[in-house]
């Protein structure tokens, strides 16, 4: 449990709102995948993060580096009086546009993944689709209009691919087999947008759900750092993304390397 609290801790401090920010030092996306958890989070002796549960996807958040200090406590806690859960000293490194995970792996235990949003040009007329597997749930293929788009998924791998602009009837299911069809849904892939696509939960447990988020205007090269916007644990409406960005991959690989709890 405090190995999750710490890294809900590490999620928590990429929330803190940037206007508190002088400067922008990348653009980071915070997804909460962990079913049965919900915890307040204060920054800096700051509530941040009131009632962080399951499913949420943070709006894009620009941050400089530093140290934060962090106390987690149980949901709907006064932290007048009582001891948090967990209080730490957090570093956060400078990075590029990316999203931080915190989820099951494939035999349910909690962890933290980061992935590399890939923010590079899309060529006119066409999406870019990107899928996540992040979930306790066996290898599987997502289909999109029943053709294979990506096959033999494992948690926490994914899988990146330009499509025509369309709305798709996207289903995940066991590799290998078209049934039983463990999710599905209408997915619009706007032009010039990533749309990424979250597993995430437990397919044992019950909780097994999709959650979302989407980079805009990549119609051509970015002359910043596009942010795009959140989204919601799958509900069946549209949802609202193996080639990184060569400098976005450097980056994020020098911010995972870093990105720490402050043992001093």
């Amino acid at each position: 449990m405090r190995k999750l609290l710490t890294l809900l801790a590490i999620m928590a401090l990429l929330a803190v709102p940037s206007a508190a920010f002088a400067q922008d030092d990348g653009t980071v996306t915070v997804v909460h995948g962990v079913p049965d958890l919900e915890v307040d989070v204060w920054v800096n002796g700051d509530a941040t993060l009131p009632g962080f549960t399951f499913g949420t996807v943070t709006d894009p958040l620009t941050l400089p580096a530093g140290d934060y200090d962090i106390e987690i406590y149980p949901a709907g806690t006064d932290p007048d009086g009582n001891e948090p859960a967990l209080a730490d000293t957090v570093t956060l490194p400078a990075g590029a546009n990316a999203s931080i995970v915190a989820h099951l792996d494939a035999g349910g235990a909690p962890t933290l993944s980061v992935f590399v949003n890939d923010i590079s040009a899309i060529a006119a007329g066409n999406g870019r689709v990107t899928a996540r597997h992040v979930a306790a749930a066996p290898t599987v293929d997502i289909l999109a209009n029943d053709a294979v788009l990506f096959g033999g998924v494992s948690n926490p791998a994914e899988g990146v691919a330009d499509v025509p602009a369309a709305t798709y009837d996207v289903k995940i299911v066991p590799t290998g087999a078209t049934e039983p069809v463990v999710f599905q849904t209408d997915l619009a892939v706007p032009e010039g947008t990533n749309v990424i696509v979250y597993a995430i939960g437990s397919l044992d447990g019950g909780s097994f759900t999709v959650a979302a988020q989407a980079i805009s205007g990549l119609h051509s090269a970015p002359t910043g750092v596009p942010t795009g916007s959140g989204g919601l644990a799958g509900d069946g409406a549209p949802l609202r993304s193996m080639m990184f960005a060569a400098l976005g991959l450097l980056a994020i690989a020098a911010g995972a390397a870093t990105l720490r709890r402050n043992e001093g």
